[in-house]
């Protein structure tokens, strides 16, 4: 299976954690991608896609995640032919907010009727774990499904 990882990310951190999940989907295809440098409306419905998504500030995507987003929102493109999964980075010490990026961006793939596969996988920077202890077992299920 051929599979792109799209990175939405303020710090780096979901970067490096795309970057982690594409070395650990063994025996795939895969490729990385920055939001920022993908059109939403030009996706590859052959491929699998992983959203992995920051949150930001008061519950908003990150900057490199906005400009995807919003040609999502504003073309609304018929993504019916193609799967994703999405994994959300966050921190619950913001309750209110807590993986609200990812949250959005999940929202606007489904109202383009892409078809999501599993459940989002979530991380909580307040919690022990890092972030590739939660999502590389998440990758394995979420890829199990496909």
């Amino acid at each position: 299976m051929n599979i792109h990882f799209l990175y939405g990310t303020e710090t780096g951190t979901a970067e490096m954690l795309a970057e982690d999940m594409a070395t650990g989907a063994n025996g795939h295809e895969t490729q990385v991608s920055d939001m920022d440098d993908v059109d939403p409306t030009a996706l590859d419905a052959s491929q699998f896609h992983v959203l992995v998504c920051s949150t930001f500030g008061t519950g908003e995507l990150p900057s490199t995640a906005e400009a995807f987003f919003d040609k999502l929102k504003s073309a609304k493109p018929d993504l019916s032919e193609l799967k994703f999964g999405i994994f959300g980075l966050g921190d619950r010490t913001f309750s209110e907010t807590f993986n609200h990026g990812s949250e959005s961006l999940m929202n606007e793939m489904i109202a383009c009727k892409a078809q999501m596969v599993g459940e989002r996988g979530i991380y909580d920077a307040s919690g022990g774990d890092m972030p590739e202890d939660i999502a590389l077992p998440w990758l394995e299920d979420l890829l199990a499904k496909v």
